[in-house]
């Protein structure tokens, strides 16, 4: 670790390992915005930090820095999706994190303005026999409902995002996504 600052200079006990609360102040102030967010949102999502321990730790940030995590989420269910969302906002397009399918009983990660669903899978959790199934079944739902669903894996959100972030561009222009589902 690499100390930045009077803040951090000053070791606060003698375990060589650093506190999460610590990790994540540090993370803010040295990483790219949305790779702290994706860090600070999984310490939420996995259970080891409340949203009010998060507040905690933007509030002892700087004033520049502070405003910067104002969308800090609890309910990202992966880093890939945290990075494609905050991408989304920063370029301010419409979406909503974890809407609800049409039966009210699943959710779907993004919903980009009215009908576009991207789902962010990565090989952990969709590259069983079952899970891959299962997401089928949730891209025909929807699709049956009117939906547009395009899944991102991590590999071209973390190491082809050059690639993906043209298409993804370029879908966005033609507009589509604005509007209503139409089953």
């Amino acid at each position: 670790m690499i100390l930045h600052g009077p803040h951090l200079t000053a070791w606060p006990n003698h375990d060589p390992v650093p506190d999460l609360d610590m990790v994540l102040a540090h993370a803010a102030r040295c990483l790219p915005v949305e790779k702290a967010a994706v860090l600070f949102e999984s310490a939420m999502h996995r259970g080891k930090l409340t949203p009010r321990a998060v507040e905690q730790i933007v509030a002892s940030l700087p004033v520049r820095l502070r405003r910067r995590f104002a969308r800090l989420r609890s309910d990202a269910e992966s880093g890939t999706e945290t990075l494609v969302r905050w991408w989304l906002e920063s370029r301010r397009f419409p979406v909503t994190p974890q809407a609800r399918f049409p039966d009210g009983l699943r959710r779907m990660d993004l919903l980009v303005g009215r009908s576009w669903v991207i789902e962010c899978d990565s090989r952990e959790f969709h590259d069983d026999p079952l899970s891959y199934a299962k997401d089928r079944a949730r891209d025909l739902y929807l699709t049956s409902r009117g939906f547009r669903v395009t899944r991102l894996s991590w590999e071209q959100v973390s190491l082809d995002w050059e690639s993906t972030e043209k298409m993804l561009l370029g879908i966005l222009r033609r507009g589509d996504h604005l509007d209503a589902p139409r089953p």
